[in-house]
Parts: structure tokens; C-alpha cells; sequence
């Protein structure tokens, strides 16, 4: 994701956040008589959007594919500073010029992986 990717899931993330503590203070307000299910739900519904929120600034492990061939690993929390980071670790070289990053999984690095093997 972009760095803008990022700060509007946040805005976004932060809105339904602040909603959903305004609804749990105006039920609580209320009275909670036979209101307990909707209580439980709206904070396990906060409780996943917060958890998606402090998610967006954890880094996160890039691969990076070079325009010679070969790729190689870096740690960053969005698309650019991954960018970023390969270029000022591997340089601009003939051999490591960054053709592309992207967020790595496990069938990613496998299937690199086999071309060692």
C-alpha cells in the first residue's frame, strides 16, 4: 500500500472507531436493560477496527524483484519507503536496479526460494 493508501484507511479506520465509542456512550447513557449483545458487539467491532488501525504501521516484509533478475527482502510499513530501502541498500548498480516491491507471503518466498534448490 501507498503511503495516502495508508492514511485514508486510517481516517477511515479512526471514523468508525470514534462511531462506534459514540454509539457504546449513548447506549451506556441510556441504560444498558437487555442492551448487553449489542454492547458486546460493538466493542469486539472496535476492538477488530483498532486492531486493523495499529496494523497499518507495523512494518511489513517487502520483496524486491531487480531489473537484472533476482530479488531480495527489505522491511518497511508502506510501498514507498520499501522502495526506498532497497535502493539505499542494494544501490542503483547494473545488477540491483529495483524493478519492482511488493509485500511478500510465504508462496512468494517459496517459490524464489526453488530457484536455489
Amino acid at each position: 500500500m501507498t503511503k495516502n493508501e495508508i492514511e485514508l484507511r486510517a481516517h477511515n479506520y479512526n471514523q468508525r472507531i470514534e462511531a462506534l465509542n459514540l454509539a457504546l456512550t449513548d447506549i451506556q447513557y441510556a441504560g444498558t436493560h437487555g442492551l448487553d449483545k449489542h454492547i458486546t458487539t460493538l466493542e469486539i467491532m472496535k476492538a477488530e477496527y483498532q486492531a486493523k488501525l495499529d496494523d497499518l504501521s507495523v512494518e511489513k516484509e517487502y520483496m524486491i524483484t531487480f531489473k537484472g533478475g533476482g530479488w531480495n527482502t527489505v522491511y518497511a510499513t508502506n510501498d514507498e519507503d520499501a522502495l526506498a530501502k532497497a535502493s539505499e541498500k542494494y544501490g542503483d548498480s547494473e545488477h540491483t536496479q529495483v524493478d519492482s516491491v511488493m509485500v511478500s507471503n510465504s508462496s512468494m518466498k517459496e517459490a524464489a526460494m526453488r530457484n536455489f534448490y
